[in-house]
């Protein structure tokens, strides 16, 4: 059996998400679908309920008033974030279940760097006078972005281990050095990961081609090129740790694309700090399960 063929058996064993998450995906891929349409769907599932209300009033938000009701969300924030929060929350819930071993990758460092890849997407898009509605879905996609590393380091914690160590003896980017120990690195792994759950937009995208951001499809562009700019930035200020200290060099289309500069990125930083302790609220969320 063929490495990609085993990983893609593991995945399919894997626990799907549940069915009010599908039910949510496919409402917001609808048109004509409207925030009723999604209540009806969130408010069925008192546990997703619970953890979105959370969210929706932590410090992340910073919201004046309480909110007490999935339609009062709605109004607020927009379906898409509303759908985003619920399907993070659903991820981050089924890979935090699943049991990582000691060697390989630190999950600590792990989740803080893929914390700050968000929230430093979500920076950038606010200096690109992204619609407010639409901002948290390059947070979401910069959180979630190395769910494939989670398959890799628990299910061969050893070489992964060696993935880690040679990507540093070596100084070059980790997924490199994985698609020379098994013919595919956690990019597409966790493309296969994002199949298998039935995500797809930017989110599966940035997801499939952070490293490779001139592959994504065009609808996807902006997104995926932020999410690829926001983690070599992170990946070089080393704010948490996900395996590797090296990363690929921009290409200059991205960079021309988001109109930035490396030191108007630089210039983020303490904001970077203020808002990855806000946006911690999602791992805890996701621990507590609701």
């Amino acid at each position: 059996m063929s490495f990609e063929a085993h990983i893609e058996q593991i995945i399919d064993s894997m626990p799907s998400l549940s069915v009010t998450v599908a039910k949510i995906l496919q409402i917001t891929e609808d048109p004509a679908s409207t925030a009723n349409d999604l209540n009806q769907v969130i408010t069925l599932d008192p546990v997703l309920t619970g953890k979105v209300l959370r969210l929706v009033n932590s410090a992340y938000y910073s919201l004046s008033n309480h909110v007490t009701s999935i339609v009062k969300a709605i109004v607020m924030l927009g379906i898409n974030t509303i759908k985003n929060l619920a399907v993070s929350t659903a991820v981050l819930g089924t890979m935090g279940s699943i049991k990582q071993q000691k060697k390989g990758l630190n999950m600590d460092g792990f989740w803080r760097h893929s914390l700050a890849v968000g929230v430093t997407a979500k920076l950038i898009a606010i200096r690109m006078n992204v619609d407010s509605r639409m901002r948290d879905e390059y947070f979401i996609s910069g959180l979630l972005h190395d769910v494939g590393k989670i398959v890799l380091n628990q299910q061969f914690p050893d070489p992964y281990l060696d993935c880690i160590c040679e990507s540093d003896r070596r100084q070059v980017p980790s997924w490199k050095v994985e698609q020379e120990q098994f013919g595919m690195d956690h990019a597409h792994v966790g493309a296969l990961v994002a199949k298998k759950w039935k995500l797809s937009g930017p989110l599966a995208e940035s997801i499939a081609y952070h490293h490779t951001p001139l592959d994504c499809g065009a609808d996807a562009r902006q997104v995926v090129y932020t999410v690829s700019v926001a983690n070599a930035f992170c990946v070089l200020n080393e704010t948490g740790f996900s395996g590797s200290r090296y990363t690929e060099e921009i290409p200059d289309t991205v960079a021309t694309r988001l109109s930035l500069k490396e030191e108007e990125l630089y210039s983020l930083q303490e904001r970077i700090d203020e808002e990855l302790e806000k946006a911690s609220v999602f791992l805890k969320v996701a621990e507590k399960g609701g």
